[in-house]
């Protein structure tokens, strides 16, 4: 009997040892995955007349002024082919993101959320796609705390510091059509585009073809870098004549013939 008790204690010692290591625990969220790509770019834009931000928890419509512009390299098409009830939604934190393109497989996906505080690290992550934008209270929890957990498809985005650069839009219009890059104006008034890259006046080309910023308030002349100017009279610059005298907005006066002495 002893002899046995001896090759049993042995037989299990050597199964122990020969059991792998239990594997070592990953930090979750991920930095990125299958699902995600890569995340290229988060860039700090602000949008003069604000834009509209859907809060999943309480389903709360609110306009907002600063945002993230995120870029997304890799993410699958297929994830957004219409499927049930609806494409997936992405979500960075709280608040749904807005896809300003679309996932194609070579280009990059570009999102605009609201900007989280500066310096922060917040998940972004994917509804499944018969949830969408619907999710609310703690259904919403659920499923985000589900989509950063182990097995979710949620990503970790850094969000810019305070003093990192931001791109200004008047609308959100203008950063759509800025990003997409698509139309080209060919020579349209367009006071909207032309505010956002601080044109005041005159034509000027920009990767949406030639536009037309308009003419400068009365009194006020149109300069060669398309800004607004008081040009000098004469008389405020106290010459009484001369024919090329500089008006300060990149002119010449014509303050007539001097007298022959």
């Amino acid at each position: 009997m002893m002899r046995w008790c001896h090759l049993l204690v042995l037989g299990l010692t050597l199964a122990c040892a020969e059991r792998p290591p239990p594997p070592v625990p990953r930090t979750w969220p991920r930095s990125q995955n299958s699902g995600f790509g890569t995340v290229t770019s988060v860039e700090r834009v602000r949008i003069t007349q604000g834009f509209q931000v859907l809060r999943g928890e309480t389903q709360e419509e609110v306009t907002v002024h600063e945002g993230l512009l995120i870029k997304l390299q890799g993410l699958s098409p297929v994830e957004f082919m219409p499927r049930a009830l609806m494409p997936p939604s992405l979500v960075l934190g709280d608040t749904f993101a807005e896809m300003i393109t679309g996932p194609t497989g070579s280009g990059p996906t570009v999102l605009l959320t609201e900007a989280p505080p500066p310096g922060t690290e917040v998940g972004l992550w994917m509804t499944r796609p018969w949830e969408g934008p619907t999710l609310r209270g703690a259904e919403f929890k659920n499923a985000q705390t589900r989509e950063l957990g182990p097995k979710g498809s949620g990503v970790n985005i850094q969000t810019p510091s305070a003093d990192a650069p931001v791109s200004s839009y008047l609308s959100l219009g203008v950063l759509k059509e800025e990003v997409r890059g698509r139309r080209s104006m060919n020579g349209v008034h367009a006071p909207e585009l032309c505010a956002s890259i601080n044109v005041a006046c005159g034509f000027k080309d920009t990767a949406f073809g030639r536009i037309d910023c308009g003419v400068c308030p009365h009194g006020q002349t149109c300069t060669a870098d398309n800004t607004c100017c008081t040009p000098a009279t004469c008389a405020s610059l106290g010459r009484s004549c001369g024919s090329v005298v500089p008006d300060g907005c990149g002119y010449s006066l014509d303050c007539g013939a001097c007298p022959v002495r």
